[in-house]
């Protein structure tokens, strides 16, 4: 089985791009990877009990920014020590990346970016497994865990009608076991891998810091021809851009490369 973790980034009003995004492992990668987590936080923070460590945004603040326990009481050089072996561990890992970048000013008013990116998630995710089998000739089924958040009660009612009526582009996801389930992230290593992942991308499209971003670029889910399938970007600019997957797509579009 595959599992897919997933975090989100940029749900504030002031953010122009929201992005859901994660990681998928083999069921037998994610202890490891949890382990190597677990590792990294008993040489840093031995006494520490909450296991919500492996935060991006508190490990990367500045010098003097108001944060919550435990980096508040972490000297920076030290919570930057701790990102940069999260950041190794998490371009290590044994999996793909998927990202779903939705601007903002592109949806209609009645339309939720939350909502719409878990639908294209799913879709892609579904994607992923059917190559899988077609290409491995083994049938492996995904399940997705987010993290819990206040979207979570829309989220299932969401989550249930696109597992009874497939996706709008005609799809089931005959590949998926069930609806996702939510959890905190301090439960799992998995999702503060998810974490980073989701706020790398976000980083790159609301502001354009891209050094994290482009060190994981090769992870997300393409194939061997380069067609990018992981990493997708609604937004009505799509002509303009020059990121990855929107030049992939109008390669796709227009020249009928594959």
């Amino acid at each position: 089985m595959y599992l897919l973790y997933l975090d989100e980034s940029g749900t504030h009003t002031s953010a122009r791009h929201f992005v859901l995004a994660g990681v998928s492992v083999y069921e037998n990668d994610a202890r490891l990877v949890a382990n190597q987590l677990d590792s990294v936080q008993s040489r840093y923070v031995p006494d520490m009990v909450d296991g919500d460590l492996f935060h991006a945004t508190s490990l990367r603040a500045s010098e003097g920014a108001r944060l919550r326990p435990p980096f508040d009481q972490i000297d920076r050089r030290v919570r930057l020590e701790i990102l940069e072996r999260f950041e190794e561990i998490t371009l290590n890992i044994r999996g793909v990346f998927f990202a779903v970048v939705v601007e903002k000013s592109y949806l209609r008013e009645s339309e939720d970016f939350y909502e719409v990116a878990l639908e294209h998630m799913l879709s892609r995710f579904n994607h992923f497994l059917r190559r899988m089998h077609r290409e491995q000739s083994q049938r492996d089924m995904g399940l997705i865990v987010i993290a819990d958040s206040s979207f979570r009660e829309r989220l299932e009612v969401s989550a249930r009608q696109l597992a009874s009526k497939g996706t709008q582009w005609g799809g089931e996801l005959h590949n998926i076991v069930d609806i996702p389930f939510f959890t905190l992230s301090k439960n799992s290593r998995l999702l503060q891998i998810a974490d980073l992942v989701a706020n790398s991308v976000y980083e790159r499209y609301e502001s354009g810091h891209a050094r994290m971003f482009d060190r994981m670029l090769p992870k997300f889910d393409q194939e061997e021809n380069g067609r990018m399938h992981g990493l997708y970007h609604l937004t009505s600019n799509r002509s303009v851009c020059y990121l990855p997957c929107c030049l992939t797509f109008r390669l796709t579009q227009t020249d009928n490369v594959w």
